[in-house]
């Protein structure tokens, strides 16, 4: 943990500095998200850039409910150029995002979720800076689970800042093994050049992390992480316990076809770790006599944990979760091995 936190520390903040705008195609992947495209697509137009340099293509992934209405009432009313498209041969979320890119006006392809949002007016600003500045082949920016409250909340937010730490840090060293499609930017040149999502595109998940993985084999390919507070993306957390363990389970198992050592190890260490710490927590509780050492480990990894979150926090600016840090750190083993099982053997279900 210490050589991703100290190359979340290294690795330096970017702050837009107004001098470029890049031609941006940006492609957001939607289906039954009525709720949510408003302001995905709201705090698009908003951004403080010249909107004539942005493509908006908005695929309609089979939503059976008003998302495309919703959309289509959000973006006639602006001079924008976009398109909302169906992918005419009904392949899944995969194959709609590459239909989608062989439609890209532009050469810079910047990934969204319907479900997301952002607060800051220079989100895209800050990629076309990063992207003149680093010449990326393709960046990994901030995912942020929205504010909210309640320990559901601060698990999914500590968990994700957590993360956020993880990948930040690996990518400093040029060894990236996280990303999310939810703010993911890179180049058609380099779409192509990994064939699209060839190598995976039979697997539901991974168009994020799975393709990472072929870019990262590419010789001399520039891989770079945006750490930057204009750049941060905004997602919803689940709702309820039973959703929040399905979101795990999907997540899961596009893992399962990751190849990444780091990956592997990372979870093969988590699990064993937090096994470990629920085991230690019970024979301190049942055995307090011999319990002295093992509380030591219980009390080492609770400090690690919020150091880490500690960290994250000044980055993503919910420093209000420090007071979750305790009870999250408490319940989180237990609910990692939870998932970890869980995984194992219940089917994911996707979203319908």
């Amino acid at each position: 943990m210490a050589w991703f936190a100290i190359g979340f520390i290294k690795l330096q903040y970017f702050r837009p500095t107004y001098d470029t705008t890049t031609a941006l195609t940006i492609i957001i992947c939607a289906r039954n998200e009525e709720k949510t495209i408003g302001r995905c697509l709201t705090t698009i137009l908003k951004q403080d850039y010249d909107l004539s340099q942005i493509q908006i293509i908005l695929i309609n992934d089979a939503s059976t409910d008003s998302t495309v209405f919703q959309a289509e009432s959000v973006l006639k009313k602006t001079k924008i150029n976009y398109k909302i498209i169906t992918n005419p041969i009904q392949k899944g979320k995969k194959a709609s995002i590459a239909y989608a890119i062989s439609l890209a006006n532009y050469e810079v392809l910047v990934m969204r979720d319907a479900d997301t949002f952002t607060t800051s007016t220079l989100w895209l600003q800050s990629i076309s800076d990063f992207y003149k500045t680093t010449a990326s082949d393709l960046i990994i920016a901030p995912v942020v689970i929205a504010n909210n409250f309640g320990i559901l909340w601060a698990l999914q937010a500590i968990e994700n800042n957590v993360l956020t730490v993880l990948n930040c840090g690996s990518a400093y060293f040029k060894k990236p093994f996280l990303c999310n499609g939810a703010n993911l930017v890179f180049t058609k040149s380099i779409f192509e050049k990994v064939n699209g999502y060839t190598s995976h595109l039979k697997i539901a998940s991974g168009d994020d992390v799975l393709f990472l993985e072929d870019v990262k084999k590419v010789n001399g390919v520039n891989i770079n992480y945006l750490k930057s507070e204009q750049a941060i993306v905004y997602t919803y957390p689940a709702f309820s316990f039973k959703q929040l363990i399905q979101q795990k389970i999907r997540w899961a198992s596009k893992f399962k076809h990751n190849k990444n050592r780091l990956n592997l190890l990372l979870a093969l260490l988590s699990f064993s770790i937090n096994l470990t710490w629920l085991f230690c927590l019970f024979y301190c509780f049942f055995v307090p006599q011999n319990g002295g050492f093992i509380l030591i480990f219980v009390l080492f990894k609770l400090i690690i944990d919020i150091l880490l979150l500690f960290l994250a926090s000044r980055f993503v600016k919910n420093r209000g979760l420090s007071w979750f840090g305790l009870p999250v750190g408490l319940i989180y083993p237990m609910y990692a091995c939870v998932v970890a099982v869980a995984s194992v053997f219940i089917k994911p279900k996707w979203k319908v």
